[in-house]
């Protein structure tokens, strides 16, 4: 649970403020200032205990403050004004207070309560104090490493709470809360605060810095992580540079072992698509025709009258050049042949010099 540090500086401190901001931190006198410690569990708040401002190491753990100054120490002034816009009474009161206190409103640290309001007008009371007043206090806290989120005042609180009748009487002569008063006003401010003199220049930035700092941190860790996934990109992409460049000289030797007296390498893939094309193309002459039966039936099944010279094997299609002792070796030849090639013919026959005939057979073969 969070602990939060209620500092009350309250009238009965010795000197009030003064007092205090005039004695050095070895001289704070026993119940000059009361630190009220509350937790907080959600948005419940629950008191524990009261501490001494003295008492530094009890105060030591506590994460957030808040902070009451005396009323004697503010100044107030009351103005009617057309609108009850926060904004622009921060814009507009300055020009206001100008014109009511000595030094303008450079020299004050102020802010605003509405009392009252209707449809035309609202009242509105200026709560300020010396900005030098303000300075001091915040510069003597901090070096106790107390850095108040709100400045107020519980005594205001009881002011203004009891309505906007004879709040000029309660200004002047405000009445004086009892310390479990001080305690219940307290938690009611940790709720709601009544005013808060941390603005302009003195405004809280610790919540501002612990989120830029969580930025910072997250845009490191972004970074960090950004960093590590090019890394492991770049070392995949090196580690495929290499798989890649293993892959092509593998492809490079086994295309170069299949085609060793291919001498011009330059696109391994392109050239083995271009080999496995003219080897379908030239297989495909050969469709319709088994090559080897062919040579197995012609040697089975040839005569010694006959002697084969040239054969060509075409798609579906072969062609015999022959040489024949005579016209009837020619006709058995055809016989012969007819019985394994369909559409045999002969054609071209010619005498040789030898007494022999040269002539030519055409035929289609049955089987594949």
């Amino acid at each position: 649970m969070k602990k939060i540090g209620f500092i009350d500086i309250h009238p009965r401190s010795a000197g009030g403020l003064p007092g205090f901001l005039s004695r050095g931190e070895e001289g704070q006198e026993t119940g000059d200032v009361l630190i009220y410690l509350f937790t907080r569990d959600g948005e419940e708040y629950r008191f524990e205990k009261t501490l001494e401002y003295a008492s530094h190491p009890e105060t030591a753990d506590i994460g957030e403050f808040y902070l009451s100054i005396p009323i004697e120490v503010l100044n107030f002034r009351i103005l009617k004004l057309p609108f009850t816009d926060k904004g622009k009474l921060q814009k507009v009161i300055p020009f206001e207070l100008d014109n009511m206190i000595t030094g303008g409103s450079e020299s004050v640290v102020f802010d605003a309560i509405i009392l009252e309001r209707d449809e035309e007008r609202a009242e509105i009371l200026v709560a300020y104090v010396e900005r030098k007043t303000l300075d001091n206090l915040l510069t003597k806290l901090a070096r106790r490493k107390m850095d108040p989120r709100i400045v107020t005042s519980l005594d205001l609180r009881s002011v203004v709470g009891a309505g906007k009748e004879g709040i000029t009487g309660r200004l002047l002569n405000p009445e004086k809360l009892e310390a479990a008063n001080r305690i219940d006003a307290a938690k009611e401010e940790l709720s709601a605060y009544t005013l808060n003199l941390r603005t302009g220049p003195f405004v809280y930035t610790r919540d501002t810095e612990k989120m830029w700092r969580h930025l910072k941190i997250t845009a490191v860790i972004g970074i960090a992580l950004a960093l590590v996934i090019h890394a492991d990109l770049l070392f995949r992409t090196i580690t495929t540079g290499r798989e890649v460049s293993v892959i092509k000289r593998e492809m490079r030797a086994a295309y170069a072992g299949l085609f060793p007296g291919e001498k011009k390498i330059a696109d391994e893939l392109y050239q083995m698509k271009s080999h496995i094309k003219d080897m379908k193309k030239n297989g495909d002459l050969l469709l319709g025709v088994n090559p080897l039966q062919f040579l197995m039936d012609l040697s089975e099944k040839k005569s010694g009258d006959v002697a084969y010279n040239e054969i060509e094997l075409e798609k579906g299609l072969i062609k015999l050049k022959a040489e024949a002792v005579s016209m009837k070796a020619i006709d058995q030849a055809k016989v012969r042949l007819s019985e394994y090639l369909s559409d045999v013919s002969v054609s071209e026959v010619k005498p040789a010099a030898n007494g022999k005939n040269f002539f030519t057979v055409v035929a289609k073969g049955r089987y594949r």
